[in-house]
């Protein structure tokens, strides 16, 4: 419940990153594959209201080129998902969260400018890593979509809104995969709905206490977490 509130204040807060912060504290007491059906679900239903409400000003073009490039990494990681046992996968999320939250540090008080010439590129690499790290750890989607949309230089909302429109749909087809793979048991729909509420409190701390906090130490705070979870999940 505390890791599950902690995350969706965050993502109130930041518009993504639930996932990334849940997961690596749920991975110590729940198998890798619940806790990724779980919180996939979870972030995939909270996007709902807000696209279901803005959809008018989503960005369509650009939606569309990350949509393609994802649905390429979400084969990849449904492909990669079955050669991978439980510890394995437990070692490759410790060792992606701690590269992560290197590179969150890094460049918390850094502004991410990229040459019009070099975004096709970068929509591409950012569109397959996101599907791919999303199907395999359920983290780090928000993020790495932001490298890409945070140089069209959108209106705030018009971000928000097309940044969710692809973190649902992604969620959407990474849910049915999960479905097919047998990760949605009644122990899991359980949890589910049982973190369902707690969501909702997670959210409305999240929109009256996290957005006070300075963005620059917010951003080393999250980044300090992320690497201690992936120390922790390395030696677990």
């Amino acid at each position: 419940m505390v890791v599950m509130i902690g995350a969706f204040a965050v993502r109130s807060a930041a518009g993504f990153g639930a996932v990334l912060i849940a997961m690596p504290m749920l991975a110590f007491v729940l198998p890798i594959s619940t806790a990724v059906s779980v919180t996939t679900a979870l972030t995939a239903i909270t996007s709902v209201h807000e696209v279901s409400r803005d959809w008018r000003r989503v960005a369509w073009r650009h939606f569309m080129i990350m949509a393609l490039y994802s649905a390429i990494g979400i084969g990849l990681g449904f492909y990669f998902i079955n050669m991978l046992e439980e510890h394995a996968l437990r070692r490759s999320l410790g060792v992606f969260l701690i590269l992560y939250s290197i590179y969150a540090l890094a460049t918390a008080n850094a502004s991410r400018t990229v040459s019009a010439r070099w975004r096709g590129a970068l929509a591409a690499g950012t569109g397959i890593a996101g599907g791919l790290l999303g199907t395999l750890f359920g983290a780090g989607v928000g993020p790495i979509y932001v490298l890409y949309f945070s140089t069209l230089r959108l209106e705030k909302e018009i971000f928000r809104v097309t940044m969710s429109t692809v973190v649902l749909l992604g969620g959407a087809a990474r849910i049915a995969g999960y479905a097919s793979l047998g990760f949605y048991e009644r122990s899991t729909i359980a949890l589910i709905a049982v973190g369902l509420p707690i969501v909702g409190v997670g959210s409305w701390l999240g929109d009256r206490v996290i957005l006070r906090l300075d963005p620059r130490m917010f951003s080393r705070l999250i980044g300090g977490l992320i690497l201690l979870s992936g120390l922790g999940l390395l030696l677990k």
